[in-house]
């Protein structure tokens, strides 16, 4: 029998998630109690043990929809359950699943998806005979094992010619001002959407509240491409993980003979060497993105997501919620390309 423990406050939430692997930049309690208040999300978090071990601990976002709920419904990527290394090399990850069903329970929720950080080993096979549909996607990295020569070695003749080419025009990265976060950033979010003509993952209310919250917070990394002059042609934010720098956004307009984003990637790349972190670029939605992100050196790794609906009458209605969330992970994944 397992037994939850809720984790109410940031202090004893991140003393859990530390003991855990499969811990993103996104498991943060900045991060999911940002997105929590902006997009009017419930956010709670449980710590699991059975047979008196500790299991891991599982954050939940829980959207209500009339009498119902949906738990963990969300295109913003892997902030699945974590566990702790014992407990995932004894394959415990189902067990660690089940001991939460009382709270999805009592929030009547009807669908609930978890998405487990890239690389993460787990068993697909467990979690299909558990009644979860299961799936597998691709994630580029840059690996911290790389040195800064092997990376620029790795790229394609294209991309190496694309950062040379930018930085000779005069083209250089430094770290973003609060105004541009708070004001440029959201902007071209709106704008990247619209370019695309892609369903947005962000309102601009929303953005520039996420913005103004993340500015200055220290795990988040701004850096902005700019022209000798000092106008801006693209912003990345990234959120700074323990093991990883996780890409979160990068946005510019169409610049013509210019990449900045190539170099805003590249920047990133030596940023996270330089500090032992490897470089994650995010998944890849389109063929067209993947050959982008390979040809900037990065390598592909798989992660593993697995949804269930329930019960059988409520299956359209989750069919619909997990529609919609997968289409704006299409775009946010997009977004990071």
């Amino acid at each position: 029998m397992a037994t939850i423990y809720e984790l109410d406050n940031e202090q004893a939430y991140e003393a859990e998630v530390s003991q855990c692997v499969g811990v993103t930049g996104y498991h943060h309690w900045f991060f999911l109690s940002a997105l929590a208040e902006v997009f009017k999300l419930q956010f709670r978090a449980f710590a699991v043990d059975a047979g008196g071990e500790r299991l891991g601990v599982v954050p939940l976002l829980f959207r209500r929809r009339g009498f119902v709920s949906s738990a963990n419904l969300h295109p913003i990527g892997c902030i699945g359950p974590v566990i702790r290394g014992d407990a995932l090399r004894a394959g415990r990850v189902t067990e660690l699943l089940r001991g939460v069903e009382p709270v999805l329970w009592r929030h009547r929720v009807v669908a609930v998806r978890w998405a487990f950080s890239p690389g993460l080993n787990v068993s697909t096979e467990h979690l299909a005979t558990s009644g979860y549909e299961v799936s597998e996607w691709e994630n580029c990295v840059v690996s911290s094992t790389k040195s800064v020569d092997d990376c620029l070695k790795s790229m394609s003749t294209g991309r190496r010619q694309s950062i040379r080419q930018t930085e000779a025009r005069g083209v250089f990265v430094e770290d973003s001002s609060t105004e541009e976060i708070i004001r440029w950033f959201p902007e071209q979010i709106s704008r990247m959407y619209e370019r695309q003509d892609l369903l947005p993952l962000y309102r601009l209310a929303e953005i520039r509240a996420l913005a103004e919250g993340f500015a200055t917070h220290p795990r988040m990394l701004w850096r902005t491409a700019k022209t000798a002059d000092g106008n801006v042609l693209g912003m990345t934010g990234s959120v700074i993980g323990d093991e990883r720098l996780w890409g979160w956004q990068i946005v510019g307009p169409p610049a013509r003979g210019i990449s900045a984003q190539t170099l805003l990637h590249w920047d990133s790349i030596k940023w996270a060497l330089a500090r032992e972190l490897t470089y994650d670029l995010g998944g890849v939605p389109n063929e067209g993105i993947r050959v982008v992100k390979v040809s900037l050196g990065a390598e592909i790794e798989t992660a593993v997501g697995a949804v269930r609906f329930r019960p059988r009458a409520a299956y359209k209605a989750g069919t619909a919620l997990y529609g919609w969330g997968m289409n704006r992970l299409v775009n946010w994944q997009h977004g990071r390309a």
